[in-house]
């Protein structure tokens, strides 16, 4: 039985994305589908306030519970808060940490998806990521596949999956909004002196 698990962690969480939605594009990834309304899962995620994301406000982030997937430790599900609460970005990190199960993912995403688009790891191979990029329209998704041995990356495997269109139109939306609010402020405000930026 020990043997069989992985085989059905990779079944559950493959077979969404495998399959291409009506319009072309992957849009499922364990259940959960981009574009959505977050609502639909607010079950699988963690008690509390979902948190703005600092480098991207334009966004909020909701941390899966993670007895909710199976094989799954973690992960998260971003939507968007200016335009509405849709489903823009899944993350989920496997309890399963090894470059082995990397390397069978890989697999299984190559015989889907063909060749990966681009390399988003890095040269010394302690971050190993792979990315497809799908468009179709003025639609457009990425995944991403990575393996990770560096501790700020949060070690072990990881997929993210994007719907890219749905993302730059939240950040549209949020460059007005802000803008708008900067000019009621009287607008942004001049630097001092550069010396102010050199650390002591």
């Amino acid at each position: 039985m020990k043997k069989l698990f992985p085989l059905i962690v990779l079944a559950v969480v493959l077979s969404a994305s495998a399959c291409l939605a009506a319009d072309g594009l992957p849009l499922s990834l364990a259940g959960y589908t981009l574009g959505k309304d977050v609502m639909t899962y607010k079950s699988h995620c963690e008690d509390g306030e979902a948190i703005p994301m600092s480098d991207m406000p334009f966004l909020t982030e909701a941390h899966l519970r993670p007895d909710v997937i199976p094989g799954i430790r973690g992960g998260s599900l971003i939507y968007g808060n200016c335009l509405d609460n849709r489903l823009v970005r899944i993350k989920l990190k496997f309890h399963d940490q090894s470059q082995k199960l990397f390397d069978k993912l890989l697999k299984k995403y190559t015989a889907a998806f063909g060749k990966p688009d681009s390399y988003q790891g890095d040269t010394f191979k302690n971050v190993i990521a792979w990315q497809w990029d799908f468009a179709k329209g003025d639609q457009s998704v990425t995944v991403l596949l990575m393996w990770s041995r560096d501790n700020e990356m949060r070690p072990g495997v990881s997929i993210k999956m994007t719907l890219n269109s749905l993302l730059d139109a939240e950040y549209a939306c949020y460059k007005e909004v802000f803008a708008r609010e900067e000019k009621d402020r009287g607008g942004p405000t001049a630097i001092r002196g550069l010396g102010d930026f050199v650390p002591r």
